[in-house]
């Protein structure tokens, strides 16, 4: 089967909040396309044979009936095609709003690995395509009642012409059976591989003045060509599978249409049926062989969706493991025997120390040795290899840590939405006063100077009521005469809490710290008070 039974609990899931609009529209279909392939076939059956008999007065009324029919089913195939688009906007809205809920929820270190190119293909283009359930539940359901419709028709004007349904229709399953496995494998590789190409993609857009000063535009392009080499050559196998399939049972159809020409036609010589029969008979075999053409090209359809609903329950899966490691909580922090690989390098090995409530830690070490890692291993949103850290919850932490991102909008939105979750408005006025952020408020993050950036991820982290606080090199791209103000203000915040800071000049800021941890680089980390 394309699509297995704990797969049809999920799609069901999925469609259940719009369930009364999908019964009307599902309603609205069933009863267009029964009114069509029976009405349709019968008309003109009755049209021919009006003609023939010259019967003026039948050919006129069955002639206006058609076209108050035609007309009527015109405008319901409009309104049900905005209906249908609706519910396909609410089911992507909601699975990329859920998707993105369980995104935050992952560890932290794929994510860093990944890239966001690859998130933006899972957490958009994924549930753009898997909102297509309802047009392939829609086709397929319209597809079922028009091949019995029309097989009623025909069975109703000649039983014996019909019997060439029977040999085909087995003949399409056992073909079904046959290439959905392998559609199934190409799709899950299409996905997979079109998401990391969209990691590759966003690299080398964000690379734009590195490539315009280096001239390096024919290597950013030959990064491309490369990148999309796995994922159209797993396009191009979904479609050769899928277009050798809806060929070869478009072949079988063909042989059956061809059927009832050469059968109808025989009972119109020996007088078994009209000439009206056999146009009927034609036009609902037709009906019968589109419809089944249309179910045969949904089930490559049915496979891919059943890939990407795969998929969406892999990446749900993963914020599971993310968190079935939960780590003992303290107010300060405690490593034992710690060990954390990044990129086949060692960055901490055999890591053990103590460090206490309401500490003040400089955090120093060469460029590359940890000291990023080591902050985000602190916040817990990296987990070690071995050992174990424990620390407090992340609801009593605070953090500036590369990279930061706000949330979509304003610097003063942003500001707004902290301010208005943990009652600050207050501290937020100040924060923004003392930090020079006044010309900033109505900017985008991206918008903004370095150094502006650096005082927005400052004062967010501050405005945090928490008991430890994390910064990693707040004093970045700030102006030496604001350095002095900046510390400050970050002191006085975070008096009472402990305080944890990532600083290549600390040694001319001592007096805030009472100790310090060097980051040796080589595995090793050692801990030491600064003052008494």
């Amino acid at each position: 089967m394309s699509i297995n039974r704990e797969n049809l609990k999920i799609v069901a899931e999925l469609l259940a909040p719009w369930k009364k609009k999908l019964g009307l529209l599902f309603s609205l279909s069933i009863f267009q396309a029964i009114v069509f392939t029976i009405f349709d076939p019968l008309a003109l059956k009755y049209l021919i044979d009006a003609i023939t008999e010259g019967n003026t007065r039948l050919f006129v009324i069955i002639a206006l009936t058609v076209t108050a029919i035609a007309t009527g089913g015109r405008w319901l195939s409009y309104w049900t095609s905005l209906l249908r688009q609706q519910i396909k906007n609410a089911v992507q809205q909601q699975v990329c709003a859920e998707l993105t809920a369980v995104y935050y929820q992952h560890d932290c270190k794929k994510i860093d690995n990944h890239g966001k190119g690859y998130y933006i293909s899972r957490l958009h283009d994924e549930p753009k395509q898997l909102a297509a359930v309802v047009d392939v539940s829609l086709s397929l359901l319209v597809g079922i009642v028009v091949a019995i419709s029309g097989v009623g028709v025909a069975l109703w004007i000649s039983w014996q012409v019909t019997l060439a349904l029977v040999v085909i229709v087995p003949m399409l399953y056992l073909l079904a059976n046959k290439f959905s496995n392998k559609i199934g494998e190409v799709t899950n590789k299409m996905h997979e591989s079109e998401a990391e190409f969209k990691s590759i993609l966003t690299t080398v857009i964000d690379s734009f003045k590195l490539v315009k000063l280096f001239d390096l535009n024919d290597t950013a392009t030959q990064e491309i060509k490369q990148g999309l080499k796995v994922p159209l050559e797993a396009t191009y196998q979904s479609a050769k599978y899928a277009s050798m399939y809806r060929s070869i049972s478009a072949v079988f159809l063909s042989y059956a249409e061809l059927s009832v020409i050469v059968i109808a036609g025989y009972q119109v010589i020996t007088g078994v049926v009209t000439i009206g029969a056999l146009f009927a008979l034609t036009r609902a075999f037709s009906m019968v062989t589109r419809s089944v053409e249309q179910i045969t090209s949904i089930i490559p359809s049915l496979v891919m969706l059943n890939t990407l609903i795969e998929r969406y329950k892999a990446f749900k899966s993963e914020s599971d493991g993310a968190h079935s490691i939960k780590r003992e909580v303290l107010s300060g922090f405690s490593l034992k025997d710690m060990e954390y690989d990044h990129q086949g390098k060692s960055i901490f090995h055999n890591a053990s120390l103590e460090i206490g409530a309401q500490s003040r830690v400089l955090i120093s070490g060469p460029n590359g040795s940890g000291k990023s890692t080591f902050a985000n291993l602190l916040a817990g949103f990296y987990v070690p290899d071995n050992g174990s850290i424990s620390g407090p919850e992340l609801h009593d932490l605070s953090a500036s840590l590369y990279p930061f991102g706000l949330l979509p909008g304003t610097i003063g939105k942003n500001f707004n939405i902290i301010g208005s979750k943990y009652g600050c408005e207050d501290k937020v006025s100040y924060l923004v006063e003392e930090l020079n952020l006044q010309p900033c408020l109505e900017s985008k993050y991206d918008n903004l100077s370095e150094g502006q950036k650096k005082k927005c991820q400052i004062a967010m982290c501050l405005l945090k009521p928490a008991k430890t606080y994390l910064f990693d090199e707040p004093l970045a791209n700030i102006d030496d005469k604001s350095k002095a103000t900046v510390l400050g203000i970050i002191d006085r915040f975070t008096q009472g809490a402990s305080l944890m800071m990532i600083m290549h000049e600390g040694e001319r800021f001592t007096e805030m710290f009472d100790s310090s941890i060097n980051i040796i680089g080589n595995g090793g980390i050692t801990f030491a008070a600064m003052k008494s």
